[in-house]
């Protein structure tokens, strides 16, 4: 009797209005993932173990495999961030200042630690799928020059785009010495590629349990930004990595030909950095801050390339591209900088060459900084770009240029990184913004779930985006109605082809 009147008064409360559902349960193996129950019938599913803690002996060694364990997990809070500088918050805050917002608000990572080999999943059906294929998979690889940045910051949250009839899923991995160092004292463990090999190990545990959270294993796409995109295109050449994903979608992705290091030069480099009598006991006695204070004292601002093959061969569908001004917010505010900058820049090429450059340079007027800019970001971000979409060995290539200025004084352009909120249309309260950025969102998000469903970004209601030819070079600008024209740089990339 007791046990009918409680049940009776349990479906009585699932009846008042405004109650919320009970905790979405996944199960993984031998474990419970009880996650969080989000608005619209989304459910996430935070901190996840992937891998062992890479701490004590297993620091710098390849990652380990999970033990088997029993018993319920709680998937509500996000793990530790991997240990870093506070680069990425001072970015954010540098946005929200020119925005007009108080620097303030921007918070960084909750929590940091070497234990930190987590992952995040945000679905809109967390059922193991029996019957027929799962939705399609996104895995987001976040970007900050492989030193900064974590897989849950508040604009990779993947509600939203999950609602779109996808799986998201975001992860940390090892950063700048932990994540990519290659000292010879450590033996075999120096791969210079430990924060690649965590992303491996993330693809494989999302390959064996996606299904699980109503994804399809057989349909992964991989996205990423910045260095996120250069691990992409690192990844992508990698034999580890077969069958782990179907498509790539590249933003911003720095794949300039010092993008990555030779094994060797990663010796050699990791030598540069500490005293010759080091040994791996005392490089492993380390505690993470002292290593993250070392980067700071000795790198500051550094780009950690990881061994890779180079150029890569993106033998799968990509979505690949970049934004307008993607260097205009890290170039220097004076005018004798900015002189020094470009005449670094050119300094690689013939004096013909450089003429021809220059003389292209100066057919639009145009200030040394938008000079400057065009040639930076053309050389790093524009061109490599393009040449990866013409190497690409499936035609299924589909090339953008990201031109969207949100509105105000705040003289960023569409900066480096800029295209991220729209795709995840995550809206920061500090950007400001009007029903144009919106639309964009939605067409943006149209056009990416698009592409990881079946490998092209075109459907209904969408203008058109061709394919990439190298012959025409035309890509699909995203402003405020997105529309196809020829790739502005063409012609400097042209000038710029090979890079010194």
């Amino acid at each position: 009797m007791l046990r009918l009147v409680l049940l009776l008064a349990v479906a009585a409360l699932l009846a008042e209005p405004g109650f919320a559902l009970a905790a979405p349960v996944v199960r993984v193996g031998q474990q419970l993932m009880v996650g969080a129950a989000e608005q619209d019938g989304v459910a996430s599913f935070r901190g996840i173990a992937y891998a062992r803690p890479p701490v004590g002996a297993l620091r710098w060694k390849a990652p380990q495999p999970l033990p088997k364990r029993r018993g319920r997990v709680d998937a509500t809070r996000f793990g530790p961030a991997c240990p870093q500088s506070d680069g990425n918050t001072r970015w954010y805050r540098n946005v929200a200042a020119a925005m007009g917002a108080a620097p303030e608000r921007i918070a960084g990572p909750e929590h940091m630690g070497e234990d930190c080999l987590y992952l995040n999943v945000w679905t809109a059906d967390p059922r193991a799928q029996t019957r027929g294929r799962g939705r399609p998979v996104m895995v987001w690889i976040h970007g900050g020059s492989n030193e900064n940045g974590y897989g849950h910051e508040p604009n990779y949250h993947g509600a939203q785009l999950a609602r779109r009839g996808v799986v998201v899923v975001s992860l940390n991995y090892r950063l700048g010495l932990l994540g990519f160092f290659a000292h010879p004292a450590l033996g075999r463990d120096a791969s210079g590629q430990q924060g690649l090999l965590d992303q491996v190990a993330a693809l494989r545990w999302i390959k064996a349990h996606i299904g699980r959270f109503g994804g399809d294993p057989a349909n992964v796409t991989l996205f990423g930004e910045s260095a996120g995109g250069t691990n992409i295109a690192a990844l992508a050449a990698m034999p580890e990595t077969r069958s782990l994903f179907a498509r790539l979608i590249i933003q911003s992705g720095y794949l300039a030909p010092d993008g990555v290091m030779r094994a060797d030069a990663a010796v050699r480099f990791a030598l540069g950095l500490t005293a010759e009598d080091e040994t791996a006991a005392s490089l492993r006695a380390m505690p993470w801050p002292s290593i993250v204070a070392l980067q700071q004292a000795k790198l500051p601002g550094h780009f950690y390339a990881p061994v890779a093959k180079w150029p890569p061969r993106l033998a799968v569908p990509i979505l690949i591209g970049s934004n307008a001004a993607e260097y205009l917010m890290y170039l220097p505010k004076d005018e004798a900088g900015q002189a020094s900058g470009l005449q670094a820049e050119l300094a690689g090429f013939a004096p013909e060459q450089a003429a021809r450059i220059t003389s292209l340079l100066g057919r639009k007027p145009a200030s040394l900084a938008e000079r400057l800019e065009a040639v930076s970001a053309a050389k790093a971000f524009h061109c490599p770009s393009a040449r990866a979409a013409d190497a690409a060995a499936d035609p299924r290539a589909f090339v953008y240029r990201f031109e969207q200025v949100r509105p105000g004084p705040h003289g960023l352009g569409a900066y480096h990184g800029a295209e991220i909120p729209y795709v995840f249309d995550t809206e920061d309260r500090w950007l400001t913004s009007d029903a144009s950025d919106q639309k964009l969102a939605q067409a943006m998000q149209a056009y990416w779930v698009n592409f990881a469903r079946s490998g092209d970004p075109n459907g209904p209601g969408l203008p058109v985006w061709p394919r990439w030819q190298k012959a025409s070079a035309t890509v699909l600008a995203l402003g405020e109605t997105p529309s196809a024209k020829p790739m502005p740089q063409a012609e400097l990339c042209a000038l710029l082809n090979p890079v010194p």
